[in-house]
């Protein structure tokens, strides 16, 4: 019997092994999540709580930390950790033995597939370094973790939904995990779409994600709509100069019908995944790998990025020092904006 292992056990990582767990009896794949820490520990206690505008419902799931786990033939390896925990978990993962039965045939990297579903456009180069097989996933979907035990997912009628496509030359292994991954996750209520250009489409869905940080900041909503549209054109800028193909928007949106926030839930817009790492005052998040991609870009290609590398340096600061919400900063940002614009 073949399986996902989620690595992660964030919003993403939580409502997808919840999702699949959901689906076991019916598909016959079983789902190990992989966690650590806080997670890990509740978790072997006690069933995830899965809050979702159908209704709340208790899981229990297969967890496991990475040592622990024994990885077989036939797992889909599933990356749901952030942006900035991908080469970690990918050179944790690499060199594990692979088993068939009793016989160890391999390593991970060598043997499995590995899903991709960061947001920015870096998660796929990273584990490059080590995995043969790649599929990438850009992944939609309104979900919530800011306590311990407990996701809130805010899609319908969808929980949520995924494009999946392979970066690199395919192989045996990534076409039969994109088919699998397709199948699976559309049983467990995703709507999911075949792509031949999914890395301009993790394009597209960053100039979206470069907005992410200013939900952590205090300020007027129209101050951070102009900055938005600044933080995004000159994204879009950099890309071009870096080469970089950028898919039309449309192509994110797999059924018009699918809505993703829930006002009861508290699930929405102004809460996505950057504001919920400053929220719980997480030591990490994932703006050095979308604003801080575009800063990166722009200094290869030897173009300007104020706005993008101003909003890093504003929340890197902000994220040593703790994190939180309502921090201070939008005015360095509405300096930046061209004249006749800010105000």
């Amino acid at each position: 019997m073949s399986r996902f292992v989620i690595v992660g056990a964030g919003a993403v990582g939580s409502a997808l092994a919840a999702a699949l767990t959901e689906q076991e009896q019916s598909d016959r794949r079983q789902t190990l999540l992989i966690a650590r820490g806080r997670a890990l520990e509740h978790l072997r206690e006690n069933p995830l709580l899965l809050r979702t505008v159908t209704g709340d419902r208790r899981i229990p799931l297969r967890v496991a930390s990475i040592e622990d786990a024994t990885l077989r033939v036939g797992d889909v390896l599933v990356l749901a950790v952030k942006a900035q925990h991908v080469a970690q978990a990918a050179s944790d993962l690499a060199w594990r033995p692979v088993f068939d039965g009793d016989a160890e045939v391999g390593t991970a990297a060598e043997v499995l597939p590995i899903v991709t579903t960061q947001n920015g456009i870096d998660a796929e180069e990273t584990v490059a370094r080590w995995f043969a097989h790649v599929v990438a996933t850009t992944v939609l979907i309104a979900a919530r973790y800011t306590e311990v035990g407990e996701v809130r997912v805010g899609g319908r009628p969808y929980l949520g939904s995924a494009l999946i496509g392979e970066p690199y030359a395919p192989t045996r292994v990534t076409r039969n995990a994109v088919d699998t991954v397709a199948a699976a996750w559309v049983a467990a209520g995703f709507a999911v779409r075949r792509t031949g250009e999914i890395g301009a489409v993790k394009a597209t869905k960053l100039l979206h994600s470069v907005k992410n940080g200013l939900e952590v900041l205090a300020g007027d909503d129209e101050a951070k709509r102009q900055v938005g549209e600044a933080l995004e054109a000159e994204a879009r800028a950099v890309l071009e100069a870096a080469g970089r193909p950028i898919a039309d928007r449309g192509v994110l949106v797999i059924d018009p019908d699918q809505r993703g926030g829930d006002a009861d839930l508290g699930v929405g817009q102004g809460t996505q995944s950057t504001w919920q790492s400053f929220a719980r005052g997480a030591d990490s998040h994932e703006i050095d790998h979308l604003n801080g991609e575009i800063a990166r870009l722009a200094r290869l290609h030897r173009v300007e990025a104020p706005v993008n590398t101003t909003l890093q340096a504003l929340l890197g600061a902000a994220g040593q020092r703790g994190g939180g919400i309502d921090l201070p900063g939008l005015d360095r940002l509405t300096a930046l904006l061209p004249a006749g614009v800010a105000g």
